[in-house]
């Protein structure tokens, strides 16, 4: 399974959707409504499944499913 592919299933696990249902282009505040705090979880569970973290000027920046999927798999490379 592609690094990719495991995100995006793992993001939709958090979410409660199935990964085909998951937008990539989606709006992780707008189009699936989460609040700071629900950003703030699915952050956390992504960091403790991949091993990685992130620095809050990367957090500021992400915007859509795909933001969040590309700065994980960079943080995986370093």
């Amino acid at each position: 399974m592609s690094t990719e592919i495991e995100i995006i299933k793992k993001i939709a696990e958090h979410l409660g959707l199935a990964p085909e249902e998951l937008d990539r282009n989606a709006s992780l505040r707008d189009d699936l409504a989460l609040g700071p705090l629900e950003l703030n979880d699915l952050l956390d569970d992504l960091k403790s499944h991949f091993k990685v973290s992130f620095e809050p000027d990367e957090i500021a920046a992400v915007q859509t499913v795909n933001d969040l999927t590309s700065l994980i798999e960079d943080n995986l490379i370093d």
